[in-house]
């Protein structure tokens, strides 16, 4: 044996045992002097990527990782973890590299097509990731992850009679899969002739409380005893799912007074003016807002339009400025990431936004990025990309905060959970956009969902004159698309413009006051 290879194997142990007691330095150098022995040691190049970034370098953790792309591993275990390094980087291009390279079609296994198909639909690609399942379900018909994830895409796609199909079929092997109750839960209105409740009650009873599971299974349960009209038992089942969910993410008041104090203070009108750059080969179109105020619906008319592009819900803005400033903040912003933003290099994050984001544009002149939270990002957009246009979703604030407190989100929207905290915060949403009109006017169009809705004509006459685009009347109407809709609000994207809705949060408004109280300077 020759001492190279008694060498490198020593070396990964110590690498693998200072990370695993967190002395991130002691482990990178570990993993480095691996690397100079073995150059294309992909698992050691993925490894000190995670030490590099738990050490706050962000680049360098970035350039590990495409290191390991370069050298097209092969193994089970890496390619997925290289996969999921790609995604939690959001390099969406790499991520499908990495498939393309890993022989995906030959031997993999369920559990693994459907991890993948899970991270590739992350990025957009719903239809590859059909592909995946399809597969999986070849390979194991009885795999419940499979038949769950399957369902979610068919959600995506529309075609909620597939999507049921497949999690009854999901719950039939796991009756405690509660990510496929939850899903269930929301593909239609519920009737008292068809319907999941006393089911997902016996479910419920099965779980450890407190967890994922518990949260999901309550929220499921809420959202159909409010079909059935079960108004006092459905605001008991929220109530138990706010909790845990407020227990298993808390929210970081603190963080966020400072992130929107330090947004104040440093975009005044100075600051935010754009850069001098060169045109890109698209123009952004952000929408923001708060989550739940109608983002998807303005996303789906624009893209009726032939010269737009619907881009989905990506974080690639934040992408850009975690690179220029060399961490990886929570979210799509926060405290430590807004000290930072005065330095940033604005020329290069207008670049590497459109270089990673082009592929999404295929072609077209315009391109919509539709995450709601972008509207903490307005002044860097407005100063980075002078070309963009940013369109701000407002709708009624009891109507928008009801909608976030019943809504089950993954890791984001911490505030939902309390009333007091989703008041506090949308509190601090509104003042910072009433910021944004005042230090860059004109650069912000609001749009109102009930004007929206009642008249669609009208009000996108007036967004595609700011937008620059000509009338077109394909985007005054949600007809037949091709594509998915990956966002919380997709099973309401495929009726059409639904008008006359009734307020949802008004059984609830003895329960909900200390949020309608706390509203009220904004109503």
């Amino acid at each position: 044996m020759t001492q190279s290879a008694t060498t490198v194997p020593a070396l990964w142990r110590q690498g693998e045992e200072f990370a695993r007691l967190g002395h991130w330095r002691s482990a990178l150098k570990a993993y480095d002097a691996v690397l100079e022995q073995d150059p294309g040691h992909a698992m050691a190049l993925l490894r000190a990527s995670r030490a590099a970034l738990a050490l706050g370098h962000y680049r360098d953790g970035l350039a590990y990782v495409l290191r390991a792309l370069a050298r097209r591993p092969g193994g089970d275990e890496v390619v997925l973890l290289l996969a999921r390094a790609l995604r939690m980087y959001n390099e969406p291009v790499a991520l499908l590299e990495c498939l393309e390279h890993s022989r995906w079609k030959e031997r993999r296994s369920a559990e693994w097509l459907t991890e993948m198909a899970m991270l590739v639909s992350t990025i957009g690609d719903n239809a590859l990731a059909m592909e995946l399942l399809d597969l999986a379900v070849v390979r194991d018909p009885r795999h419940p992850p499979t038949r769950y994830f399957r369902g979610v895409v068919q959600m995506f796609f529309g075609d909620m009679d597939a999507s049921e199909r497949e999690l009854e079929k999901c719950i039939a092997g796991a009756p405690g899969f509660a990510q496929a109750h939850w899903v269930l839960s929301r593909l239609r209105k519920q009737t008292e002739l068809s319907n999941h409740v006393a089911r997902m009650r016996a479910a419920l009873q099965r779980v450890p409380p407190g967890g994922d599971s518990d949260a999901y299974l309550s929220f499921a349960l809420h959202n159909e005893l409010h079909d059935l009209g079960q108004y006092e038992d459905s605001w008991r089942a929220l109530e138990r799912g706010c909790r845990v969910k407020r227990r298993l993410s808390p929210h970081d008041r603190d963080d966020a007074k400072r992130m929107y104090g330090g947004l104040v203070d440093t975009c005044d009108a100075e600051f935010v003016r754009p850069m001098d750059a060169a045109p890109g080969p698209f123009v952004p179109i952000f929408i923001v807002g708060m989550h739940r105020s109608g983002s998807t619906l303005l996303e789906q008319l624009l893209g009726g339009h032939p010269m737009v592009a619907d881009g989905g819900e990506t974080y690639s803005f934040t992408t850009q400025m975690r690179y220029a400033a060399d961490y990886r903040n929570r979210g799509p912003l926060d405290a430590t990431m807004v000290a930072r933003a005065r330095d940033v290099d604005y020329g290069l994050v207008g670049r590497r936004f459109f270089d990673a984001t082009a592929w999404r544009a295929r072609g077209r002149p315009y391109l919509t990025e539709k995450l709601p939270s972008n509207f903490l990002n307005a002044g860097f957009i407005a100063k980075a990309l002078p070309q963009a246009r940013i369109l701000h979703m407002v709708r009624d604030p009891v109507d928008t905060c009801f909608s976030n407190l019943r809504t089950m989100f993954s890791d984001v929207n911490t505030f939902s959970y309390d009333q007091l905290e989703l008041a506090e915060w949308f509190g601090q949403y509104r003042s910072l956009m009433a910021h944004w009109h005042a230090v860059m006017p004109g650069r912000v169009l609001d749009v109102h969902y009930d004007r929206l809705v009642a008249d669609p004509d009208s009000v996108m006459r007036g967004v595609l004159a700011f937008c620059g685009l000509p009338w077109d009347a394909a985007a005054t109407t949600l007809g037949p698309r091709d594509g998915a809709v990956a966002t919380a609000s997709s099973p309401q994207m495929r009726g059409g413009i639904i008008k006359g809705r009734t307020a949802q949060w008004a059984p609830y408004a003895d329960k909900i006051e200390p949020l309608i109280s706390a509203l009220e300077p904004w109503r």
